[in-house]
């Protein structure tokens, strides 16, 4: 029995364009002259229908299904879903919510993969009981990511988690200030754009670096201005600890002296394996951070 190809797409903050990478994905498919459909994973989300432009088309939504049980038929259930350019979709209803048990969730993923040769999941999180009755099925999984510090942030939060359920996860970084236009781009061109996860490690790697840096030239600063009030170097020191400690760094040296204060602060990443990252700053009157 032929059984399609997986791919899920996860969105590593809200509003990183997941849904039109779904449906770019599918559409790059049909043009390939393979048959695609798309699944909606995310209950609460616009819908892939209105994505792809055919809310108002008659067609087979999740809520239609929710009651189902048994085994499916993929082919029939494949003619009753809306599509668009060779492209089906299945895809939740604003006007009917409907919570989704796992089985049929599980179920319907098996009968459509018996009758097409993609299947393209706009996954939910990772916390979420869908991802856990579809990850199992699914052969890679996309994490879609802004490219700013914030947005590499939740996708090394998020990493881990995808890779504990699917051991093929790829990052696809979306460049700032190009609207959705580029993430369709993405889509089209594909596993071009696609990086490997050791692109999130060097991503989480960055982040730490930033981070350290950041949480060094803070904690010189605060043990600078305790030298300036008069205080010893044990309670600079100290200052400069406790500064660190709240910006997700440990101070690993400092010295101390009437004018001056140099230290280190090291920041572990947020992805397994990838280390600590340190940082050297130094502050007092008449010198400068860095």
């Amino acid at each position: 029995m032929k059984t399609a190809h997986v791919i899920g797409v996860v969105g590593g903050s809200g509003g990183v364009g997941a849904s039109v990478l779904t449906a770019a994905i599918a559409v790059r498919a049909a043009q390939a002259d393979l048959r695609p459909v798309c699944l909606d994973g995310d209950r609460l989300g616009g819908g892939l229908d209105v994505t792809l432009g055919i809310e108002q088309e008659p067609g087979v939504r999740w809520p239609d299904l929710a009651s189902v049980r048994g085994r499916l038929d993929g082919s029939e259930l494949l003619r009753c879903l809306p599509s668009v350019d060779d492209v089906s979709v299945i895809s939740f209803d604003r006007r009917r919510d409907v919570k989704l048990e796992a089985g049929t969730v599980e179920e319907v993923l098996r009968a459509l993969s018996t009758a097409v040769d993609l299947v393209v999941v706009d996954l939910p999180r990772p916390d979420h009981e869908v991802f856990a009755a579809l990850a199992p099925a699914v052969d890679a999984i996309v994490l879609l990511a802004g490219s700013g510090i914030g947005d590499l942030a939740g996708a090394s939060a998020i990493a881990e988690h995808l890779v504990r359920g699917c051991p093929d996860v790829r990052l696809c970084l979306r460049r700032p200030d190009r609207g959705s236009a580029t993430v369709v781009m993405l889509g089209v061109i594909g596993a071009v754009l696609l990086l490997t996860i050791s692109g999130l490690v060097l991503a989480s790697a960055v982040l730490a670096s930033h981070r350290a840096r950041a949480a060094a030239d803070l904690a010189a600063l605060a043990a600078s201005g305790m030298l300036m009030r008069g205080e010893p170097a044990s309670a600079a020191c100290a200052a400069g600890a406790q500064i660190a400690a709240v910006n997700h760094a440990r101070l690993q040296q400092c010295i101390a002296s009437a004018t001056e204060v140099r230290l280190s602060v090291a920041v572990t990443a947020g992805v397994t394996g990838v280390g600590v990252a340190t940082a050297r700053s130094r502050a007092g009157p008449g010198s400068s951070s860095g």
